[in-house]
């Protein structure tokens, strides 16, 4: 598994979710690139991480049917990620801001997943904890090979 794949299941691990845009903030930093290339970048990355059954996307409803409100998105991997490209928005203000009004959350494969990655570091000595940077180098070039696609 490569540091993009840890990274993300860790930010969904044990049902505490991420924000798609705290993605689209922090790896259009990262990447250096236009908005709208980190837009689809992210929107195929998710498209790999639903089909593989790693993150599943959905919000809060005030009566929704899962744990604390949680309204999964139902169908494809295609479906859902054109349902997440439909509602991008950009807040304006004194600086735009990409705005995706849902949620990505952890999976039972996920979590499984990411705990054994874990526990593989740690076994080998290495640090367990999940980071963006070390992804890509200070000018926006990917460091390991498909370093910026979902490895597992």
């Amino acid at each position: 598994m490569n540091e993009l794949t840890y990274y993300v299941l860790a930010t969904t691990h044990s049902g505490t979710g991420e924000n798609l845009w705290g993605w689209t903030a922090t790896f259009e930093i990262e990447r250096h690139r236009p908005r709208e290339e980190t837009r689809e970048w992210i929107l195929d990355n998710l498209r790999d991480l639903l089909a593989e059954g790693l993150v599943s996307v959905g919000n809060y409803e005030p009566d929704g049917p899962g744990r604390a409100g949680w309204d999964e998105w139902q169908g494809t991997p295609d479906e859902i990620v054109e349902r997440v490209a439909a509602i991008y928005t950009l807040e304006t203000g004194e600086v735009e801001v990409p705005f995706w009004p849902c949620y990505i959350m952890d999976t039972p494969k996920g979590d499984a997943l990411f705990e054994s990655e874990r526990a593989r570091r740690i076994a080998a000595g290495l640090d367990p904890m999940a980071r963006d940077d070390g992804i890509w180098d200070q000018d926006g070039n990917v460091i390991e090979a498909h370093g910026d696609e979902i490895v597992l």
